[in-house]
């Protein structure tokens, strides 16, 4: 059964009510970047051909279906390679309809979860139903730091590694050993998880680790075997490059494609929220350009707008942006951390100086002549004047998100 055949199986049975109540599901993280939703999708098809036969998972993208146009990388490997298109997907929508439907048929057990790329829930309707009695976490793959929540999940894998795909297939390969055919005649699977391998670890050349080399291995020798159409094999092609990078190189160019967003778009493409000990709530938002293209890409009234709205439409008290980027005219790879909010706190207004030290930031932003004007106005113009937003260049280049997150949790919750 090929992972399209698993979602159209899926579908059928829950239109035509054969799915005992409560539904199960597996979701990613809430920036529901490649290795997020392709980790949900292979688990729920994993589970159902390795584990659990009778057992359908529902593999939950944790993002309004709106935001599934922004993340052209995703749609690309998905429709283009598999025809999985987004009438076989489910998104934060339907998770709720789902949970309703739970409700109002008086189940009494609880809805079963499994998270995979994020070991702590994420996202407003998740968390909901979790406080209100209606959800259970199971079981746990991820590749970020632990949060040391949900003891008892099973399976409860926590490591770090360059992509969290890696993990799932190492969990799902070791359940059956020696099972090698079936991954063969299941080579589509192989397919889709290749590609969060890929793009996580900027085609094995960073942040990969032990599980990603020993997956990388498997997937060329059963797409060599199986003679794929996607990544054939490791031969060189005649301009000396091999289908590995062709395929990385496609998809990361849809994943860069900005064309047509606007800035509210590029905050929410890779957007997470977390809410603190001291009842914070912050968005944080991932971005591949510096903020130089930002101010160049939009106005400052766009700007402004959109900050402010972030703020009222994600019901946060602070908005943390990530940038990284590289120089093209010297090629210096380079992050900046910036971060908006209104009215008086007097933690987030020394926000820049408690994080100042572990993040290495200082005033010398790329383009600043271009972004100093934008930064004033956004800052004097907000209305009643309660706007404020920094940007610094992030000298600590090795800090993603990842590291950036807990970070400010430490210095929020001081």
């Amino acid at each position: 059964m090929s992972v399209r055949s698993y979602l159209i199986n899926l579908k059928n049975a829950i239109n035509q009510k054969t799915i005992k109540l409560p539904y199960t599901f597996v979701t990613g993280n809430q920036s529901a970047d490649v290795d997020s939703v392709i980790s949900s999708i292979t688990y729920a098809y994993l589970t159902h051909n390795l584990k659990t036969p009778q057992q359908y998972i529902i593999p939950l993208i944790n993002v309004p279906k709106a935001d599934l146009k922004l993340r052209r990388d995703i749609i690309r490997v998905l429709e283009t390679y598999h025809n999985i298109t987004e009438d076989l997907l489910y998104f934060v929508e339907d998770f709720d309809n789902f949970i309703s439907e739970s409700i109002n048929s008086k189940v009494l057990q609880k809805t079963e979860l499994s998270l995979v790329d994020h070991n702590g829930l994420q996202g407003v309707e998740i968390n909901k139903s979790y406080d209100e009695g209606y959800l259970k976490v199971v079981g746990i793959i991820d590749h970020h730091a632990d949060e040391g929540k949900f003891l008892n999940a099973s399976p409860r894998i926590i490591r770090s590694c360059g992509s969290n795909s890696s993990l799932v297939f190492q969990y799902f390969y070791n359940l059956k050993q020696n099972n090698e055919q079936f991954w063969v005649d299941n080579k589509d699977v192989i397919e889709l998880l290749i590609a969060p391998l890929l793009i996580d670890t900027s085609n094995m050349t960073q942040k990969v680790e032990e599980p990603d080399l020993e997956v990388f291995d498997i997937y060329k020798k059963i797409l060599s075997v199986t003679k794929s159409q996607i990544i054939a094999s490791q031969i060189p092609t005649q301009s000396n490059t091999n289908q590995v990078d062709l395929f990385y190189k496609e998809i990361k160019k849809a994943k860069k494609d900005l064309s047509g967003f606007a800035f509210i778009d590029i905050l929410r493409k890779d957007y997470k929220q977390f809410k603190f000990l001291k009842g914070d709530n912050i968005g944080f938002s991932s971005i591949g350009k510096p903020l130089k293209w930002v101010v160049e890409s939009y106005t400052k009234e766009e700007i402004l707008k959109t900050l402010s709205d972030s703020l009222k439409l994600n019901r946060i008290d602070l908005l943390v942006i990530t940038s990284s980027y590289t120089v093209k005219d010297t090629n210096e790879y380079r992050r900046e951390f910036c971060y908006y909010y209104e009215g008086i706190n007097a933690v987030y207004e020394i926000l820049d100086d408690l994080v100042e030290t572990q993040l290495s930031l200082n005033n010398q932003v790329y383009g600043g002549d271009e972004i100093d004007p934008v930064l004033e106005y956004v800052n004097s113009a907000s209305i009643d004047n309660v706007g404020h937003f920094k940007i610094y260049n992030q000298v600590n280049i090795h800090a993603s998100r990842k590291q950036v997150v807990p970070i400010v949790k430490e210095a929020l919750e001081k």
